[in-house]
């Protein structure tokens, strides 16, 4: 029987299941470059990377032709800017280097030929879609292609789907490829971390000398991307330079081992200490790692950075026009609910059969049992997100206000909005920061004096006040844009890196399946679960008129 059988595939011994799900996303993938009118053979695929990949002795070229573009002759600047958009994707990253130009008129044109290009260019979607088929139809030189555009990749999901095909290619047989043992001298940092990367993570132990010597790199990029590649693969040495690089990182980047430390310290008591905004309180967050890893090391276990979280299957449930939270067993059958709320916009499940919910009509904060008996109770004037922390506190926003008290109501911080923006979402982070989403339209990380860390401004015409921001601990960040009928993904830059087409979404979690649970303004539609081909793979409708406005998997 088909059950029986083990299937080879890309280096896996896959299930037939697996095997099922794998030949789904082959065909999901085909479909999306079909559409973009893109063949997907694999000297196609091959193709179509080397004509975005900018060739080492062009970059000169493409240099000159952004200088010409502060030439005092119009007549040169037009032709400079033409040849520029003609040349496609494959000059972006250099006209991104030139897009603060300190001649406006340069820094101008720069703009308008992103622009361009990007209005020319194929849907988001295809890149990442094209890059797993090329690991799936593995020809002659696939490896040599993809090292080679990394530095070329639009955003981080497609350079993600590039180091996972780079892995995937890694072996010849019991031997490392040539190409990814030449890249770790490569002179563009990416392509080094890229190649100390995929080594590690196809499980060639020969290879960790060579990749370990560049956790010394003149890099930071590259320290952080090998010290988390050998801290995967149960490398304790790499911790420590992980740690010593933060001060040296970029925000972004810094967050990507920040997510490191913080899976590595569950249940060891993790510093709440902030990355900062500048290299000083970085070089502290630094201090404080360092000091908590001397003093746990020897009883931290990096196989935990392997596992996945174990989900009992449960689906909290808020339907705000009937004032219900309820959950949900994995047959969609009610295990429990509590009614009579009070416009309940954000709810929490608790240990000991308790709820926590922000009833916004009420003007209170409330924890309950399943019975709807009220155990505690905070009097707050509009709470819109009510979060239960590790420590046991409590973090209560409402649109002009955040605040987080202890179990004997003692205030630990609070901070009011600054004048004229006010919060729509909002969530506390486990280093201690409040993520917000803003009336603006702005993504806001505060430290708890108010003061702002990171944000940037997203592109929303309608916004839905209340419940939490879901943010990433890479910083990534989940926005419903209900008048445009989609929940977008974006960077820590507030670039689109992914979205899903869903009928007036409300609010947005990532699970850890790497699924995303939606809920909706439409009660016909209520939650629904997208896979991260936005295939629908589970959804729940109330048997009520009752909006779904909040789901959480547990």
């Amino acid at each position: 029987m088909l059950d029986s059988f083990l299937f080879i595939a890309t280096g896996w011994l896959m299930s037939a299941a697996s095997y099922s799900a794998r030949m789904d996303q082959i065909a999901a993938d085909e479909a999306i470059l079909t559409s973009a009118a893109i063949k997907t053979d694999g000297a196609t695929l091959l193709a179509f990377f080397k004509g975005r990949t900018l060739q080492e002795g062009d970059r000169e070229t493409v240099r000159g032709l952004i200088r010409q573009l502060g030439s005092e002759v119009y007549r040169l600047r037009e032709q400079a800017m033409a040849e520029l958009i003609g040349r496609g994707p494959a000059v972006v990253e250099v006209l991104r280097e030139a897009a603060r130009d300190q001649d406006l008129e340069i820094a101008r044109r720069v703009e308008k030929c992103l622009a361009r290009i990007q209005d020319k260019d194929i849907p988001a979607e295809a890149l990442p879609a094209a890059a797993r088929l090329l690991a799936a139809r593995k020809p002659a030189g696939a490896v040599e292609t993809m090292l080679a555009f990394l530095p070329f990749a639009n955003n981080d999901s497609v350079a993600d789907e590039t180091r996972t095909l780079l892995a995937l290619l890694a072996r010849q047989g019991s031997e490392p490829y040539p190409a990814l043992i030449a890249g770790l001298a490569d002179p563009l940092p990416v392509r080094r971390a890229a190649a100390a990367e995929a080594l590690c993570r196809a499980g060639l132990e020969g290879q960790k000398p060579a990749v370990r010597k560049l956790l010394a790199d003149h890099d930071p990029f590259v320290r952080l991307r090998v010290a988390i590649a050998l801290a995967n693969a149960r490398d304790k040495a790499a911790i420590a330079v992980l740690i010593d690089t933060l001060p040296r990182l970029t925000l972004t980047q810094a967050w990507q081992a920040e997510d490191v430390l913080y899976r590595l310290a569950e249940g060891h008591s993790p510093p709440a200490v902030s990355l900062g905004a500048d290299e000083a309180a970085r070089a502290k967050c630094r201090d404080a790692w360092l000091a908590w890893w001397n003093e746990h090391a020897d009883r931290v276990d990096l196989a935990r950075l392997q596992e996945k979280p174990q989900l009992l299957g449960y689906t909290l449930i808020v339907l705000l026009d009937i004032g219900r939270v309820m959950e949900l067993g994995a047959d969609n059958q009610t295990r429990w609910q509590v009614d009579g709320l009070i416009l309940p916009l954000d709810a929490q499940v608790l240990p000991g059969d308790r709820l926590l919910v922000a009833e916004y009509n009420a003007s209170r904060v409330t924890e309950r049992n399943h019975k709807g008996d009220i155990l505690w109770q905070k009097q707050i004037a509009g709470p819109l997100v009510a979060q239960r922390l590790a420590n046991g506190n409590t973090f209560i926003a409402t649109d002009s206000h955040v605040v987080e008290i202890d179990r004997a109501d003692k205030k630990v911080f609070s901070f009011d909005m600054p004048a004229g923006e006010k919060i729509m979402k909002a969530m506390k982070l486990p280093n201690g920061e409040i993520a917000c989403l803003t009336d603006s339209a702005r993504v806001v990380r505060f430290d708890t004096a108010g003061k702002v860390i990171h944000s940037y401004a997203i592109a929303l015409s309608k916004f839905l006040f209340g419940g939490r921001i879901y943010m990433l601990p890479s910083g990534r960040v989940l926005i419903p844009h209900n008048a445009e009928n989609k929940v977008v993904e974006y960077d820590g830059h507030g670039k689109a890196v992914w979205e899903v087409a869903v009928d007036q979404p409300v609010a947005a979690v990532r699970l850890p399946n790497g699924n995303t649970l939606v809920t909706t303004m439409d009660h016909q539609r209520g939650a629904v679960e997208f896979d991260r081909d936005g295939r629908e793979v589970w959804s729940y409708r109330s048997t009520s008129t009752s909006r779904v406005t909040r789901a959480l998997r547990r």
